[in-house]
Formats: C-alpha cells, sequence, structure tokens
C-alpha cells in the first residue's frame, strides 16, 4: 500500500522536518501541505525549507519534492481512501473511529492501494470540516493524561505501522472494488449541493449542510463506477 502523508495547517517548518525524516526512516517520500503558514505565507514561503533542513536530517528530498495545496481535495489527488487522525480529546467525531493498527485492513477491505493520511496543525489538530473529507478517523492510543503527540512523533507512528505493508489482504469473500477517489466525491458534494441551491433549496448551501452530504457519500461506500454514473447524473 502506497502512503501519503498530507499535513493541514502546520505551523512550525520543525515539525514539518521531523515529520520528513520519521518518512525517511521508513522509505516514504509522498509528503503534501495544506494551508502551510497561513498567517504568514508570504515570509515564511521564502524560508521555510531552509528552517525544515534543521531536523529532516538526511530527508531532504522528502522536503523538496513535497507540494504545497490550498485544499484537502487538491492533496488527496490520486489517493483511493483518505484518513484522518485525531487524538479525540477534544472532539467527538462524526466518522466512525478506527485504531492505527486496524487502518492497513480497513484499506485493504476498501480496495484501496494508496492512502493519504491527514494530520492536523499543531494547536487544534483537525476539524469537524477536515474531517469530512475522511472515511474513518484514525486513533493512535495514548494515555488519557497525555493524549497529544508531537506532530512529528505522530508521523513516525503512522509510518511505522503502515510503511512496507503492501496491500493489506481483505477478508475472505469477492474482491473489493476500487473506491471512488476522494477529491471526486468532495466535487460530487459540491454539485448536488448546486443542484439543490438551484432548486430553491436554499438551505443546502451552507457548510453545515456540505459537510453533511460529503459525509454521507464517504459512508455510501461509491466505487469508482458508482461515482462515474453519479457525476454523468449530476452534469445532465
Amino acid at each position: 500500500m502506497e502512503l501519503r502523508v498530507i499535513l493541514v495547517r502546520p505551523r512550525n517548518p520543525d515539525n514539518i522536518g521531523a515529520a520528513a525524516r520519521a518518512m525517511a526512516n521508513f522509505g516514504l517520500k509522498d509528503l503534501a501541505l495544506v494551508g502551510a503558514f497561513a498567517s504568514d505565507w508570504g515570509e515564511a514561503e521564502k524560508t521555510w525549507k531552509a528552517e525544515a533542513s534543521v531536523s529532516a536530517i538526511k530527508a531532504m528530498d522528502v522536503i523538496e519534492s513535497s507540494r504545497l495545496h490550498a485544499s484537502i481535495p487538491e492533496a488527496a489527488a490520486g489517493c483511493d481512501l483518505l484518513l484522518g487522525t485525531s487524538s479525540l480529546h477534544y472532539l467527538n467525531p462524526e466518522r466512525d473511529v478506527l485504531l492505527l493498527r486496524d487502518a492497513a485492513r480497513y484499506c485493504g477491505e476498501r480496495g484501496a492501494a494508496r492512502l493519504g493520511l491527514l494530520f492536523g496543525g499543531e494547536k487544534t489538530g483537525l476539524t469537524r470540516e477536515d474531517l469530512s473529507y475522511c472515511s474513518a478517523v484514525v486513533n493512535i492510543p495514548t494515555l488519557p493524561s497525555q493524549p497529544s503527540m508531537n506532530l512529528g512523533q505522530a508521523v513516525a507512528v503512522a509510518c511505522y505501522e503502515l510503511a512496507g505493508r503492501g496491500r493489506a489482504e481483505p477478508r475472505a469473500g469477492r474482491k473489493p472494488a476500487p473506491p471512488a477517489p476522494p477529491e471526486e466525491i468532495a466535487r460530487a458534494a459540491e454539485l448536488i449541493a448546486a443542484r439543490l441551491a438551484a432548486g430553491g433549496q436554499g438551505h443546502w448551501t451552507g457548510r453545515a449542510q456540505l459537510r453533511e452530504l460529503r459525509q454521507g457519500l464517504l459512508d455510501a461506500r461509491l466505487t469508482k463506477g458508482a461515482m462515474t454514473a453519479l457525476r454523468l447524473l449530476l452534469k445532465t
């Protein structure tokens, strides 16, 4: 199974470097950033790679090949499945929760060959809005007295668990069809909201309603073929 690490709103270049080093420890190179340094991007863009190099020991190839994105669907392009991470300490999630050790099995059962794994920013983690793009929430079990982990540490533990697993074998039964890609599900939710608004259902244009649509489509576990049919229907 291929793994893309997606850091959402990271604020500290040292933590990005630590995440890159953890990825390199386990042979991973696919790193994407969403909304990085949003408060002072103009200045940070000039210096963050140099600052990240302090902690990205022997992993600057990961930093140099990383991509900056404006949105989660954009960062997830090419992934078969998107999972978010959370300590669950401050969040009552609206998605199913998996322990990290069960994530590879979950991906195998869904027929996913490329997983996108989201990590939230250092201060707030992932929000409900962020997690609404994900099929499930991955939790790393920790003690209640110290539930959250440093960003670099969390990436390291996840990479250790998931790297080199290959494509996890599904349980006995028919071979699962490839799932609809996360970015296509996000796009379909927007098209449905637009159709509802055009039909006079204006209350379906809010962020909470759009989040509900995304989550409903994800929970339906649409295959690529079903998503193609739905997309054609929405365009007629």
